[in-house]
């Protein structure tokens, strides 16, 4: 399984439900939110199922991100997704469902 980071751009701008409709599909596909943006999801996505992601109606466009790990923000933006990572793998291993099931 190779993992790759994307950012996904939503189709008609920013909306709760939009948002939360692409982050079921990629947790549907086996990915992991790492951080929502106003433009739409950042995800952790085995490449073979980004066709899936890519080609539901409501994202607009969908492409490969690489972290710079001597950024500015890199840092921050590691701890973000690996608190919101390890809330994710919690309730993955207890089969609890999460808010947006």
């Amino acid at each position: 399984m190779a993992l790759q980071m994307y950012i996904v751009a939503l189709r008609n701008g920013y909306s709760e439900e939009a948002s939360r409709d692409v982050q079921r599909l990629v947790r549907q596909c086996d990915g992991y939110i790492l951080m929502v943006t106003r433009t739409g999801p950042l995800i952790a996505l085995d490449d073979s199922k980004a066709g899936v992601i890519s080609k539901h109606p409501l994202v607009g466009f969908m492409g490969p991100v690489t972290l710079n790990p001597r950024g500015i923000a890199a840092e921050r933006l590691q701890r973000i997704f690996a608190e919101n990572l390890s809330k994710q793998l919690e309730i993955r291993n207890t089969g609890e469902r999460g808010p947006d099931s």
